[in-house]
């Protein structure tokens, strides 16, 4: 049986579901080939459902906020404090390393608009690609507290249910403008919906915690057999693009009611695997593991270089992923000692203040 508890507070499973998603975005780009049908690609929509759900649990925390103007400054001040010290440094690395595109795309991606040079032109971004996602979290950011904090009571439900509906609204806009997959999605509200539905968890669970278990169990089984509809339709060419719209949602549901799951305490083994020290581990220095997973080939041909290796890549692809996944560790705890846990000290001197 899981494990009830309260709503708010750490819940350790979401650090393990954190491990899940960064792995599962690795595979995707190192073993694009050994996928089976699964969309580990996905992996990265699990991390907004979650960055939707604690970021609007955070904010709805500040709505009885003293001052409500200061209460948003110092949010957007831990918010940079977590996000832009260790982004910045890998980024002055690669800067520094000339990986290529670096000099040409820093400004882009130093002003938190990879996604929208990415789209602009049509084409992905060598090493920087994954920087989509970043700059998409960040623009939330900016536009989020305003909503969640300063929107009457009554029009908070509606607000984030029309936020969730702008996920499918822009694959339609975007299909009607003959722009495919996946560039739609490099706009804010082409994740809105992944987004959205972790807001809806954080504000079903500020009103009604004890209420949700079998809200969210429906939410989540519907999305899974509307997923593998669309999924199935897709395969024999018979999903309309009206239709299609609606599978990143879809998916968006089932990942709500895991996050769900996640905060109310999961039993059995798989509650313990996500649980497991090694799980928490990575899922702490997760943000760090996916800024300098795409980077990690180039530093492992670096590290192998004075040993005389030089043909990492007629290595068998699951060995070049294994060895680029335990380099990604090392840097991203290199980054977590040196980088991030400085300044989620200082992030913690603004929670009181």
């Amino acid at each position: 049986m899981p494990t009830e508890r309260p709503s708010a507070g750490y819940a350790p499973e979401l650090d393990g579901l954190r491990a899940v998603a960064v792995a599962a975005v690795a595979y995707s780009h190192w073993l694009p080939q050994w996928q089976f049908g699964v969309p580990f690609g996905a992996g990265v929509h699990l991390f907004f459902v979650l960055s939707g759900f604690l970021i609007t649990r955070i904010l709805l925390g500040l709505r009885d906020a003293p001052s409500r103007p200061a209460a948003i400054g110092r949010f957007f001040a831990r918010r940079a404090l977590r996000l832009f010290p260790a982004f910045y440094v890998v980024l002055a690395a690669a800067w520094l390393a000339d990986v290529p595109l670096a000099r040409d795309t820093w400004a882009w991606h130093a002003a938190y608009l990879s996604n929208v040079y990415i789209a602009a032109q049509g084409a992905w971004q060598g090493h920087f690609s994954h920087f989509w996602s970043l700059a998409v979290e960040e623009q939330f950011y900016l536009l989020w507290p305003w909503v969640v904090v300063w929107m009457p009571a009554r029009g908070l439900a509606p607000a984030l249910v029309l936020t969730t509906l702008a996920g499918p609204l822009a694959h339609l806009v975007a299909d009607g403008r003959g722009l495919g997959e996946p560039f739609w999605a490099l706009v804010p509200a082409g994740s809105a919906d992944s987004l959205g539905v972790g807001a809806l968890v954080a504000l079903g669970a500020w009103r009604d915690a004890a209420g949700n278990d079998r809200r969210w169990m429906r939410a989540g089984l519907a999305g899974a057999i509307l997923w593998t509809l669309l999924v199935l339709a897709d395969r024999g060419g018979a999903a309309p693009a009206w239709l299609a719209a609606w599978r990143q949602l879809a998916q968006g549901l089932v990942f709500a009611w895991v996050v769900w799951r996640g905060v109310r305490g999961v039993g059995g083994p798989l509650g313990d695997l996500l649980r497991h020290p090694a799980m928490i581990g990575i899922g702490r220095i997760s943000y760090g593991v996916y800024l300098v997973h795409a980077f990690a080939p180039i530093v492992l041909r670096a590290l192998l270089a004075p040993l005389g290796v030089y043909d990492l890549d007629t290595w068998p692809e699951p060995s070049r992923a294994l060895a680029a996944w335990i380099t990604s560790l090392a840097l991203a705890g290199g980054l977590w000692v040196a980088v991030e846990r400085p300044a989620q000290r200082w992030k913690a001197r603004l929670r009181d203040a």
